[in-house]
């Protein structure tokens, strides 16, 4: 089961303890599928940053074997449509990876992240959105999307293919990291556990849920 989380690093994210809480969150997945051996059999963990551009932060791997997690550093702008085409494009190569060393895959995950609006155009980020989720490609992944900080509820409703968070006013952004954090290792210890693909059940505490669109 190929997993991706998707984090936005644009430079809002370098106020107060935004990336460290990031970072503490994958650390804690990465601590409970090595204490699930039957999650870390199945479960392929990616992580991937966005700002002005995307790169790719920790290939897709057993993280259980990780041990430690690559830094988490804020800069830049805030491009969707980057995202979403390194997405794409690692996506396709890793499930053909994957396939030449002769495992089955599911369709992938993607648990997608911001705290801001994205600075390129709508049409050009939904267009790279379209082209990742093209109806003829086996590979396209389900996206659950996370709104925190100044981001904003209706656009990661976009985003999303399954299901959409937005925090609350108000709510710290370090806390509603910690939350997103706890349901991605639920929905993921639950995947490896069924030998099939779970979505996140429940809400992150400090969050709403919002209908996708």
């Amino acid at each position: 089961m190929p997993i991706y989380l998707v984090c936005d690093l644009s430079a809002s994210m370098a106020a107060g303890d935004r990336t460290r809480a990031l970072h503490d969150s994958v650390t804690a997945l990465r601590d409970a599928i090595w204490a699930n051996p039957v999650v870390s059999d199945t479960a392929r963990v990616a992580v991937l940053g966005f700002a002005t551009s995307a790169w790719v932060v920790l290939p897709l791997c057993d993280i259980a074997t990780i041990d430690e997690i690559p830094p988490l550093a804020p800069a830049g702008l805030t491009s969707y449509s980057a995202a979403f085409r390194l997405v794409a494009a690692t996506i396709e190569a890793d499930v053909a990876q994957l396939a030449a060393d002769e495992f089955g895959v599911w369709r992938p995950m993607v648990f997608f992240i911001s705290d801001g609006e994205p600075t390129d155009s709508r049409s050009e980020w939904q267009a790279e959105h379209r082209r990742l989720l093209d109806p003829s490609l086996p590979w396209r992944p389900e996206i659950v999307s996370f709104a925190i900080g100044d981001a904003n509820a209706a656009t990661l409703a976009q985003v999303a293919t399954t299901r959409c968070f937005a925090a609350r006013s108000g709510e710290v952004v370090e806390n509603a990291i910690a939350g997103i954090a706890d349901l991605v290792i639920r929905s993921v210890v639950a995947s490896g556990t069924a030998g099939a693909p779970v979505l996140p059940r429940g809400v992150p505490a400090g969050f709403d849920e919002v209908d996708v669109l």
